[in-house]
């Protein structure tokens, strides 16, 4: 098993970076958010992921550690092979991923290539217990600025899963009194149909 590996970025194209270790250069898969900031010419460390095939060995990185634990996390999904979870990870960051997962979010699972709704359905089923201990950075939108209370959180989660963006939510959320969960989101959904 090939962990990790640090080296120069020679080459790079749409879905993969060439890395330079000790002479030789070794094509990596990753998602294409990650390709963007890894220059041609500067040294890289990647977390990698050997996938053993019949004809081939394929090699997949990741610029942080989580990012791997997510793609293990997906591929151990029944329909979501490693290209699928490369693609889930291009169109979206891991941060958002953990956070549609969470939210029990279908509708923005399936905008990401080759992922239905059966198999968006199947990764909130298999994955909401287990993206639980992930920490994730608040959203840029809008989310930041949520008070970091547990009942907040889930009031956020609850209206970006049934497809307000992340403004109308807290917008909402900051019109609402605080209490519990189901009596802020009622408010906040009243408030929202109103608008």
């Amino acid at each position: 098993m090939i962990d990790r590996m640090i080296g120069k970025v020679v080459d790079k194209t749409l879905e993969a970076v060439v890395i330079q270790v000790g002479g030789i250069g070794y094509t990596v898969n990753m998602p294409s958010r990650s390709i963007g900031k890894l220059p041609v010419g500067e040294e890289a460390a990647l977390y990698t992921h050997l996938q053993v095939r019949d004809d081939a060995l394929v090699l997949y990185g990741f610029l942080e550690e989580r990012e791997r634990e997510l793609f293990h996390m997906l591929i151990g999904v029944t329909g979501v092979g490693p290209k699928v979870a490369v693609g889930m990870m291009s169109g979206f960051s891991s941060d958002d991923i953990v956070r549609f997962i969470r939210a029990g979010d279908v509708r923005n699972l399936t905008k990401a290539p080759g992922i239905g709704k059966k198999t968006a359905e199947r990764i909130l089923l298999e994955l909401k217990d287990k993206v639980e201990h992930m920490t994730i950075e608040p959203s840029t939108e809008g989310e930041a600025a949520i008070e970091d209370s547990k009942v907040s959180r889930e009031v956020y989660e609850a209206l970006v899963g049934l497809g307000y963006s992340g403004n109308e939510a807290k917008k909402a959320i900051d019109a609402t009194e605080e209490g519990s969960v189901e009596t802020m989101l009622k408010d906040a959904l009243r408030r929202l149909s109103n608008s």
